[in-house]
């Protein structure tokens, strides 16, 4: 199974949900169905310490997550399914938002070097999501095998392949409005107090696992 990688700067805040949420408090989880629109939009304000959650259909939830290193505080950006499997912890933005092991678009956080200010100063962020949990399994697989090539053998190499191409991704942007950062004193460095942020979620991007991690390189022809 693909390693982790939130568990190299935060845990994930369990026990914190619908008694902890700010401004948009998450409507019930319900079901996919055909009305469930393919671009949901939304806007939200989340405080230091504190996760921000809604429902946006398709059998997902949106959440910011509290990182709770003490490298300045922030968030990180998850999609999830309304209630885990048998325990197993699923969310489907980390394992199809790259780079992987380092800093990238899910995180709105100080952390990996990154100062509480310069995580604000980039005021976007797109991130992409796989869109069950069958396909959350197969892009580990996938995921794994490109990260871990030595592991492969040449049979299986054809079908991973082929998986990566039918897992369709959908695609998440999030835009920070207004930010304040709490002054560090003695030492101890400054924090991200509060954030106001739009988000933007499209559940057809018209793009595949394989074309996000091999994309074709740009044309060397010239047009005539």
């Amino acid at each position: 199974m693909f390693p982790r990688l939130i568990a190299l700067v935060c845990a994930l805040a369990a026990v914190a949900t619908t008694n902890a949420l700010l401004s948009q408090t998450a409507a019930p989880a319900s079901a996919s169905s055909p009305s469930d629109p393919e671009e949901v939009r939304f806007t939200g304000e989340v405080v230091r310490g504190q996760p921000f959650e809604r429902d946006i259909g398709h059998q997902m939830v949106f959440r910011l997550t509290p990182a709770v290193a003490d490298e300045g505080g922030g968030w990180v950006i998850q999609i999830l399914p309304p209630a885990e499997p048998n325990d197993e912890v699923i969310e489907f933005s980390e394992i199809a938002t790259p780079p992987y092991h380092s800093y990238n678009e899910r995180y709105l956080a100080a952390a990996f070097g990154y100062s509480a200010r310069e995580a604000v100063q980039v005021t976007t962020r797109k991130f992409y999501f796989v869109r069950s949990i069958t396909d959350e399994h197969l892009a580990n697989e996938v995921v794994n095998a490109m990260l871990y090539p030595s592991t492969v053998t040449e049979a299986e190499k054809s079908r991973i392949a082929e998986e990566s191409a039918a897992i369709q991704l959908g695609s998440g942007q999030l835009r920070i409005v207004h930010s304040r950062i709490t002054p560090g004193k003695d030492g101890v460095p400054d924090t991200i107090a509060w954030v106001k942020f739009e988000a933007t979620l499209n559940f057809s991007s018209g793009l595949t696992l394989q074309e996000l991690l091999a994309p074709k390189p740009p044309s060397s022809r010239k047009e005539r």
